[in-house]
């Protein structure tokens, strides 16, 4: 958006149009003057006509004439939604904002005008992306308003983007703490957070027209009449009588600002939450701000005088501040226009701001001619200069209509290619997030804690003593001791999603007790058997051949090893009561056997058949050589 160095905001609201005129010098701004002006629409009159005259009763009175405007559409005019994309190169942002605009947009893209506003998000690896958008016959609506009243339209924002300019701009806060901004209007609520330049909003459902609704009910009324009560509700001895009628809205309303809130900290749980800044006609009801400081637990703030704006003598200062309540949202348009504003999306079409840039250049051309035309004898490098300027003009508008075409072709053709993409990943939700290695885990873990449980407590001997009167602790019947996954050939560029083709081998070693009549002599081969049938578990089915995880199951060695344990009882009590925690090293003989199991791929009978050094854990081939040693003695 183009800057200017004197701006007015427009705020078209349901009851009146609240309008402030900014300059800019350097980095200081100034309010030049501003004006509220009512729109006199009954419940059943054309409310379109009333805004119309009210904008031209605005604009005489103001003489706003030529001085550019940008106005606001509220929340209920606009669609909005905060997507996360990463972090791109600058030149490739648009293009990637413009597919997911296309996606998440509802209806028909090409009769909306959208724009957005980039922040970082809160993960500090991503960018948040907030589009908006409007249907083109609203924007188009709110263009034939302004030519009607004679105003000079140079944009159009959004309210809730407006407000945060403001509030970010002028209103002082800590550097480290996430600034929470409510807004409730007459016809929508917008909630907005930020924190430096993270930016977070969200529409709420309850607005300033249904308080007034509530009024009408409550005492039958009509809504000009309930909407009179309410304003004047503050000069009413019955004032809080009044409001007690209120009570169950009001707490809706807060409800609504406590679960968005809270979804918002648990996104983002660093976020420090501290002042809330409240703005709209609707916080004019007394007490109002002091029961939702009360509800909510933060620091309610006023917006009653500005910290960096100034005001321009002219104006009654004490006048504006008890206004400034409802004024945020046009400061903060006419911010943007003079270009100190944070957030910038303009949703005028893109059609009318060329149409300006020409209308501009023909009559700055046809001033020069008129100027210069007094100097005849230059009267031919005049001519000339104006047609070089003109056609140079048209190959500026040639050149951006074509990049446009070809963007656009651009994006069609990315979009014909994440369509079969994306169907291609939807395919791959049921494989999930476990895979084989997760299979074998679970497999086998889950047979040796079948085994344990249906041999329960083994004992050394028959007639074993407690281990606290001297005997030997209980045993279960089998011990993992490690598990060897399958690796992928290196030879070979491998799809994660791919089915297995090759054979793969897994090794799983267990200690089994050596007990003096072998009661777990068939744990060995109970354990084997089991190993062959285990199913292949739902999430790889198409990516493992056949009903079973491994095709085949044998044990390859087995040596008796001297194993050495730890008793460990904190809770123990000695004979008097006392706690007396135990813990004894024990040594018991163990049978370590080997098992070599094989998933799908190839031969199978030849995998298994082949001989194969048994897979043991890094760095213990030494140990094992000695314990098989020490065994054979």
């Amino acid at each position: 958006m183009e800057k200017y160095p004197v701006v007015w905001g427009l705020d078209i609201g349901h009851s009146s149009i609240k309008a402030a005129k900014l300059s800019r010098n350097g980095n200081s701004v100034t309010v030049l003057g501003y004006a509220i002006e009512p729109i006199a629409a009954t419940e059943d009159g054309d409310r379109d006509e009333a805004v119309v005259k009210a904008l031209q009763q605005l604009a005489q009175q103001e003489d706003i004439g030529g001085i550019p405007v940008i106005a606001s559409l509220s929340g209920r005019q606009i669609f909005s939604r905060t997507i996360n994309i990463p972090v791109l190169n600058a030149k490739k942002v648009d293009r990637m904002v413009e597919l997911e605009a296309r996606q998440q947009i509802p209806g028909n893209f090409d009769e909306v005008e959208w724009g957005y506003h980039l922040s970082p998000a809160a993960d500090g690896t991503s960018n948040d992306v907030a589009l908006f958008a409007a249907r083109r016959d609203i924007t188009q609506e709110l263009i034939r308003k302004c030519k009607r009243a004679g105003i000079n339209l140079v944009g159009v924002s959004v309210s809730s983007l407006a407000l945060y300019n403001f509030v970010r701009f002028d209103q002082e806060f800590p550097e480290d703490e996430t600034v929470i901004i409510l807004d409730v209007g007459a016809e929508n609520t917008d909630l907005v957070l930020y924190q430096g330049d993270t930016l977070w909003m969200r529409s709420l459902a309850l607005s300033g027209n249904d308080i007034t609704k509530v009024f009408m009910k409550k005492f039958r009324v009509s809504f000009e009449e309930a909407e009179t009560l309410k304003r004047q509700i503050g000069d009413s001895r019955q004032a809080e009588k009044i409001l007690k009628v209120l009570e169950g809205t009001l707490n809706e309303l807060t409800s609504e600002v406590q679960r968005s809130l809270g979804f918002y900290k648990s996104q983002n749980t660093t976020a420090k939450l501290e002042n809330i800044v409240i703005s709209g006609n609707t916080f004019r009801l007394p007490s109002l701000p002091e029961y939702l400081a009360e509800r909510l637990r933060y620091t309610v703030n006023i917006l009653e005088d500005l910290d960096k704006i100034q005001v321009a003598g002219g104006i009654d200062r004490e006048h504006f501040l008890r206004d400034l309540q409802s004024l945020g949202v046009a400061i903060g348009l006419a911010l943007q226009g003079t270009g100190v504003a944070k957030a910038n999306v303009n949703l005028l079409p893109s059609t009318l701001q060329i149409e300006r840039v020409l209308k501009t250049k023909r009559w700055a051309g046809v001033a020069l001619v008129v100027v210069l035309a007094a100097a005849f004898f230059s009267q031919d490098s005049i001519v000339n200069r104006v047609i070089r300027e003109n056609n140079e003009m048209t190959a500026r508008i040639k050149h951006i209509y074509d990049d446009n075409e070809s963007r656009v072709k651009e994006s069609r053709a990315e979009l014909a290619k994440v369509e079969p993409l994306a169907r291609d990943l939807k395919s791959y939700d049921a494989f999930g997030s476990k895979g084989v290695a997760h299979a074998i885990l679970e497999g086998v873990l889950s047979t040796a804690q079948d085994l344990i449980k249906e041999k329960g407590q083994v004992n050394v001997s028959a007639d074993a003593k407690p281990i606290e009167e001297g005997g030997e602790p209980p045993l279960q019947a089998i011990y993992i001791v490690s598990i060897d996954y399958p690796q992928p050939l290196a030879s070979k560029l491998v799809d994660p999603f791919r089915p297995i083709e090759e054979p793969r081998l897994v090794h799983v070693k267990v200690h089994i007790p050596f007990l003096a009549n072998d009661p777990l002599k068939d744990v060995h081969q109970s354990f084997v058997d089991r190993l062959k049938v285990l199913p292949v578990p739902e999430y790889l089915h198409g990516f493992l051949h056949g009903d079973h995880l491994f095709i085949d199951a044998v044990e390859v060695q087995s040596v008796t090893l001297p194993e050495v344990a730890y008793y460990v009882n904190k809770n123990n009590l000695d004979a008097s009561g006392r706690s007396q925690p135990i813990q004894e090293e024990v040594k018991v003989k163990m049978h370590e056997v080997t098992f070599k199991c094989q998933i799908f791929g190839g031969s199978a009978a030849a995998a298994i058949s082949a001989p194969a050094p048994v897979s043991t854990p890094a760095g213990n081939d030494k140990a094992d050589k000695a314990k098989a040693k020490e065994a054979g003695k």
